[in-house]
């Protein structure tokens, strides 16, 4: 009996945990009876019984037009394995028996994606429905930032010393690259973990409660917050917070909300956009316009080339930052 896969190719490399097969095989008789199974090894990850027609291969084998001879099969390997070759199996039944086997070796990729943001919407040990708290989420303070954002944030210094504060300073990433440069950087985080971590690290800090900072007026020059305004429910009190204790100026950094009006042509939203306390959803326009509330300058730039362009292949940036500079009194 005749059987061909078309995808995946010998060779491919393929996801274990959304393996798609898409092949042909001879129409079987009674196709109620017949199935296609998919392997992985000795493992079987998949069948189907939906056959359909397929007018080019019924052409070249002189098949009925209505010989419904295609299937699509997707299966499922939790155990991978991932990040080795291993042998596709493809077997077509009739009732009982096996009329077709085909075996075809393919790559696995080596990345588990269960293990990354959203996993859980890959574990097929995990039927229930999802609801609004699995999707969106908020992860842990990460431990390390951008180096292309720390040089634009240098540049706005200028040569140390400068007294900076950083407000939701998270795990101090950036605190620690300022000192290093002998700028006189100190923390203000609410989280008590992060504060912990800070503490272990020896890091200069603060922990803050409130919409209110426990500095006197001007006891810095700048204060910075990166990836911070998106989750601030009171931007007036926050930013006249920053503007009263570092009144020369202020560094921010935020998700880019314009990405997802670009990037609705590839039906993508980035997954950062999802987290569950992000309350603001900034544009250029709308950061510019609400930095000039408390300060005198403000220019807006883009970092963080985004994999994906437009579609015309234009470059899209993941984040906007911005310089604010002379707080109004």
């Amino acid at each position: 009996m005749p059987l061909f896969v078309d995808q995946p190719v010998a060779g491919a490399l393929c996801d274990p945990l959304c393996l798609r097969v898409e092949g042909w095989a001879d129409p079987a008789v009674e196709p109620e009876e017949s199935r296609v199974e998919i392997w992985l090894d000795q493992t079987r990850i998949g069948a189907t019984t939906q056959r359909f027609v397929r007018p080019d291969v019924n052409q070249s084998c002189n098949w009925p037009a209505s010989a419904r001879a295609g299937f699509v099969a997707v299966g499922h390997a939790p155990d991978g394995p991932f990040g080795t070759t291993a042998t596709l199996i493809v077997r077509c039944w009739q009732g009982a028996r096996c009329t077709a086997e085909l075996e075809r070796p393919i790559r696995l990729i080596s990345t588990d994606h269960r293990s990354g943001p959203f996993g859980v919407l890959l574990r097929h040990d995990f039927p229930p429905v999802n609801h609004r708290e699995h999707v969106y989420i908020s992860g842990p303070s990460q431990p390390f930032g951008s180096p292309e954002l720390l040089e634009h944030l240098v540049r706005f210094l200028g040569p140390a010393p400068r007294r900076v504060v950083d407000v939701g300073c998270g795990l101090g990433w950036y605190g620690r690259e300022l000192l290093r440069r002998e700028y006189e950087w100190h923390g203000a985080e609410m989280k008590p973990e992060d504060c912990a971590a800070l503490e272990s690290a020896r890091l200069p800090y603060t922990q803050v409660s409130g919409g209110s900072l426990p500095f006197t007026d001007a006891a810095f020059d700048v204060a910075m917050a990166v990836e911070v305004l998106e989750h601030v429910h009171d931007l007036g009190r926050f930013l006249g917070e920053t503007a009263r204790v570092a009144p020369e100026g202020l560094f921010v950094s935020v998700p880019n909300a314009e990405l997802l009006a670009y990037l609705s042509a590839h039906r993508v939203t980035p997954w950062h956009m999802l987290e569950a306390d992000h309350c603001n959803f900034f544009t250029r326009a709308s950061l510019g316009a609400l930095l000039r509330e408390h300060y005198r300058e403000v220019e807006i730039g883009v970092y963080s080339e985004h994999p994906l362009k437009t579609s015309e292949g234009t470059p899209l940036y993941y984040h906007l930052y911005a310089v604010a500079r002379h707080a109004r009194p």
